[in-house]
């Protein structure tokens, strides 16, 4: 008898896979992504799906259909361009904008182009070339970002180039998309209709599109989310649904306007990381989107067919080999002219060289507008399935390459301080003490290197840590610890005039650096900012609100609701705070090493 709830079956068989198959992949230190990815092979219709056609009771247990899997994938996607975007905002977007605007913009182009012009050789169309071209330069966000994060590397330079080529990828889908859906199978073989004439229009209705959305957006979501927050203190299930309302609206309005769902949850991301809810959101979609991300891997192994390799043995894994070749080879010099060390860079073109999840998208939608032959669809289909899957075993390779080139990786508390002169893409702490030592920890989780400087020191207690004896207020101490070399400074120092100087040096050295303060109250803070700080943080207010917050514990209000309150007044000081930062205050450029 049929379920009353619609793919109850895929949802179970998915849920057994996530409970069972995966943890046990990982006893063998599979990575869950590579897990998700074997566990749909096996239960698809490619795998064991099979053996229901000769004995019907085994369809109980594996997917013979992947229609009900590949709508719940879809999601997936949704709510992991949401979390990026949420994870940004408009100025982080503006920092990043040499490296997601010069060498993503650089990437896709160049790709498409090296892509484009294999697939016009091999007898297609010049458009069909330009779509397949675009569809393949771009890589997979949700698989690649895993792996980072599983691998706790987001932090590192691979990580960060990684995530600002992604975001120009998935900024340009817009245009890719509106290409497909626009060309259709009468268009004429040569390209006198116009082609430039047709993604100008497709362009501008698109920015058009998104202005609105993001325009309506803010007025919308403010009231909305004041609203639930004030009822977050008495039900958090309104916070909730509230949250997922403002997901799926901005998503569903994007797709009415002709544009990706993906896109529009990513418009929601950027959107909502501006108000003061932002963390409480990330709390509450982070579970969804883990669940979903693992059900769109298990929905991309099953689209392998492994009968599709037998009639190519030798054209698809030569295809394979190709694909992450070419998009290396792009990827490689690019990533040398933005300043990025030969292994690193390698490790980038193999990272990326995958085809990704849109380029599925692409290929369903130029079958069903017959740009492409069915046969010619399903193995492309087949080789963007592979990509996906052998990622985690080339990401591997790439890491061992990188290794072997660039040295091993600092252990996570940093060479000794002879060694510092070998350190690069590292933090400058400009002071150490006990707050030093806690920035260290915390960024050694994310395996992000420092360095430190203070007068005092003793090695005796911890050879190891990177502190260099010296004045952080002058230029050759700087130099010294690599500041040209770095990615960020932050200024912790006890005593308020040596900061400003810090600041105002650091300023004049590296224009472009983000620098975090320390600061010891507002008019400190406000100093410090008109000395060029990228942000700055005063020891009165987090530590006020870290008392207040434990105070509230102890007089019997939940744990939750005792941060709740704690992060709006947070969100209040930092208005105040922000306030004070002059308006032709610098913004930095975030380097690639």
């Amino acid at each position: 008898m049929e379920s009353t709830i619609p793919h109850l079956r895929e949802i179970l068989i998915f849920l057994t896979a996530a409970g069972i198959l995966v943890p046990l992949f990982q006893k063998f230190r599979i990575s869950p992504v590579l897990g998700f990815l074997i566990a749909g092979l096996l239960l698809g219709p490619h795998g064991l799906g099979k053996i229901a056609q000769i004995w019907q009771p085994a369809g109980a247990f594996v997917i013979t259909g992947t229609e009900g899997v590949h709508v719940l994938g879809e999601l997936g996607i949704v709510f992991l361009l949401f979390m990026i975007g949420l994870e940004l905002s408009f100025e982080r977007l503006n920092q990043m904008r040499r490296l997601v605007f010069g060498l993503g913009l650089s990437q896709v182009a160049l790709s498409a182009l090296a892509i484009g012009l294999v697939a016009f050789l091999a007898g297609n169309r010049p458009i069909v070339a330009i779509v397949l071209g675009l569809g393949f330069a771009l890589s997979s966000t949700a698989i690649v970002m895993q792996l980072l994060a599983e691998h706790r590397r987001m932090g590192s330079s691979v990580g960060r180039v990684s995530f600002a080529i992604l975001l120009f990828q998935d900024l340009s889908v817009v245009l890719l998309l509106f290409i497909v859906g626009l060309v259709g199978p009468d268009l004429p073989h040569n390209l006198s209709f116009s082609l430039a004439a047709t993604m100008g229009k497709s362009l501008v209705y698109a920015i058009g599109s998104v202005v609105l959305i993001v325009l309506m957006g803010r007025v919308a979501l403010r009231p909305l989310l004041k609203l639930a927050g004030k009822s977050r203190d008495h039900n958090s299930e309104l916070f909730i649904a509230a949250t997922l309302l403002a997901v799926f609206a901005i998503a569903a309005g994007s797709e009415a306007s002709g544009l990706s769902m993906g896109l529009g949850a990513f418009l929601a991301g950027l959107l909502l990381a501006e108000t003061e809810y932002r963390h409480d959101i990330e709390t509450v979609i982070r579970p969804f989107r883990g669940m979903l991300l693992g059900l769109f891997f298990m929905s991309v192994g099953m689209d392998v067919d492994l009968a599709v390799l037998l009639t190519y043995p030798v054209l698809i894994p030569a295809a394979l080999l190709g694909l992450f070749a070419l998009k290396a080879a792009v990827i490689y010099p690019l990533a040398r002219f933005f300043g990025m060390a030969r292994g690193r860079a390698i490790e980038l073109g193999l990272l990326l060289g995958q085809a990704g999840e849109f380029a599925l998208v692409v290929i369903n939608m130029a079958t069903a507008n017959r740009m492409i032959a069915p046969d010619a669809a399903q193995f492309m289909l087949i080789l963007t399935s592979l990509s996906m899957m052998v990622t985690p075993l080339v990401a591997n390779f790439a890491y061992g390459i990188r290794q072997a080139l660039d040295g091993a990786d600092l252990s996570p508390y940093g060479p000794a301080a002879h060694q510092i002169d070998s350190i690069d893409g590292h933090v400058i702490l400009a002071g150490y003490g006990r707050m030093g030592s806690l920035l260290r920890d915390v960024l050694a989780r994310q395996y992000i290197p420092v360095v430190a400087i203070d007068t005092k020191y003793d090695y005796t207690h911890d050879s190891k840590t990177p502190v260099l004896l010296g004045d952080a207020t002058e230029a050759a101490t700087m130099e010294r610890a690599g500041l040209r070399r770095a990615i960020a400074v932050a200024v912790i120092m006890d005593k308020a005039e040596d900061a400003k100087k810090v600041v105002s040096l650091v300023r004049r050295m590296a224009p472009g650096l983000p620098i975090v303060a320390r600061a010891r109250d507002n008019d400190h803070a406000a100093a410090l900012y008109r000395l060029g700080a990228t942000v700055t943080i005063p020891d009165v207010v987090e530590g006020s609100l870290h008392v207040a917050q434990e105070l509230m514990m102890r007089l019997g209000i939940p744990e939750d609701l005792a941060r709740h309150t704690v992060d709006q007044q947070r969100a209040v000081e930092g208005h105040i705070i922000e306030s004070m930062r002059p308006r032709d205050a610098q913004r930095p450029d975030i380097n690639a090493d």
